[in-house]
């Protein structure tokens, strides 16, 4: 009974002493909201690195331009990075692989900066060269149109697919970065806020007749190439082809000055052969160059390296949180310890009338422990309703919120409470109560 006491007048307190209460409680509401929603990027991060990683497929094999060196146990080092040298990766040697046994398709990567232009519109592109493999290994869906054959690969033809963002820009619906010899950080004159506004009512801008580019001439290096496809918005973390202009590696290799690759994609024929593969690409490759000055890369190593980026992340944001939470407990103990001040006498009165000890140490520790859980509850509620709009507006990756981490939240603010509830609730305790009579 005397705890049901102490818990009805920590209600009273903190009701009589509201607006003090509403300001101390910013502290935690301010910490919960960090630990929900850091924690949410945290995992929401490694969730979408992992999986576009892990949707490579476990029987893929990535072939890089320089070296990444082995750690002392022997594994690839891929957090050191890659040796900065410049790419000697050629198509020959993407076609050397294809004539390695359980190898099933071979995917090689020419890239480079270019303008592309329509009519009096021109965009900054990233140029890729690659083959009709390109679509399904880099899981890239079409909005509309197709995709160029192997035939098509195999005549160079000067067909292209437009990545989402740029079929935009080149249409007027999006701004597009500035071309004429200007820097490519220079953007076109905005226009007028209005002028946007009516366009995005009127579709962007884009004439009724002209809603597409598909079947259309585009300019790229004073060449003229025809759309035949644009690819489907994927704006996602890292791995984005919305900027994207792909048209056939032997086209690419007819029209630009590209030679050197910037990577391939080589896919086992299965999962069991993956160790079998990985060693012979490597020797079909060397054999072909003078030096060993390119990396072949299994899936597993390349999650394995990634798993340990995430894992750092979450620790300093971990760690962010933990700070967050400690400076916003000391200034609740620091407000409390205020309070037990200013409320000297109430405490003498209520010894002089027969107040047990216990009673006032429960009556200020139970104060203390509900204003870090209303102020964890609150904290909590905004971090979720910031994740549910983040979610529902921003593409680029999803929050991920276990409910492990709310219950985890809602924990701490219990412990944040008890941890700095005790010291006021013994200062309160203590007092004597002939003194705290006196007290003006």
């Amino acid at each position: 009974m005397k705890l049901l006491t102490a818990f009805k007048l920590a209600c009273f307190g903190l009701w009589s002493n509201r607006f003090r209460v509403l300001s101390a409680m910013m502290g935690v509401v301010i910490g919960m909201f960090a630990v929900i929603v850091l924690t949410a990027i945290a995992i929401g991060v490694k969730d979408t690195l992992m999986k576009q990683m892990g949707s490579l497929g476990a029987e893929q094999i990535l072939v890089l331009p320089g070296r990444v060196l082995d750690t002392a146990n022997g594994q690839k080092d891929l957090l050191s990075g890659l040796t900065n040298v410049p790419s000697t990766l050629t198509y020959e040697d993407a076609k050397a692989v294809e004539d390695v046994p359980n190898v099933r398709s071979v995917t090689p990567h020419l890239e480079t900066i270019t303008v592309t232009k329509y009519e009096d519109k021109s965009v900054q592109t990233a140029l890729v060269g690659s083959t009709d493999q390109y679509n399904r290994i880099q899981h890239a869906r079409l909005s509309e149109g197709r995709f160029f054959t192997k035939e098509e690969q195999a005549e160079e033809a000067k067909v292209i697919v437009l990545g989402n963002n740029i079929h935009e820009a080149l249409l007027g619906k999006q701004e597009a970065p500035a071309d004429n010899g200007e820097s490519s950080e220079k953007a076109v004159e905005k226009k007028p806020l209005w002028k946007r506004m009516l366009d995005k009512l009127l579709g962007g801008g884009a004439s009724a007749e002209e809603l597409s580019l598909v079947g259309k001439k585009v300019t790229i290096n004073e060449e003229d190439f025809e759309v035949i496809g644009v690819l489907a918005p994927n704006a996602t973390l890292g791995s984005s082809t919305d900027n994207n202009v792909i048209i056939p590696i032997e086209t690419a290799l007819a029209t630009t000055d590209m030679k050197n690759l910037t990577k391939m994609v080589v896919e086992a024929s299965s999962i069991e052969v993956v160790d079998e593969v990985d060693a012979a690409v490597f020797n079909a490759i060397k054999a072909q160059h003078t030096e060993i000055d390119f990396s072949v890369v299994k899936q597993d190593q390349m999650l394995g390296a990634l798993g340990k980026v995430t894992t750092i992340l979450q620790l300093m944001l971990f760690g962010i949180t933990v700070t967050a939470l400690l400076i916003s407990g000391t200034g609740i103990m620091n407000v409390m310890v205020m309070s037990v001040r200013e409320r000297t006498r109430e405490i003498g009165i209520r010894k002089a009338l027969g107040a047990t000890t216990v009673e006032i140490l429960g009556q200020f520790f139970f104060e203390t422990v509900l204003l870090c859980v209303i102020g964890g509850a609150v904290g909590i509620g905004l971090g979720i309703a910031f994740i549910e709009v983040w979610n529902s507006n921003i593409e680029l990756f999803a929050l991920v919120l276990p409910m492990w981490a709310v219950k985890l939240a809602l924990y701490t603010s219990i412990g944040i409470g008890s941890l700095f509830g005790i010291y006021p609730a013994l200062k309160a305790a203590r007092m004597n109560p002939s003194k705290a009579l006196r007290f003006e």
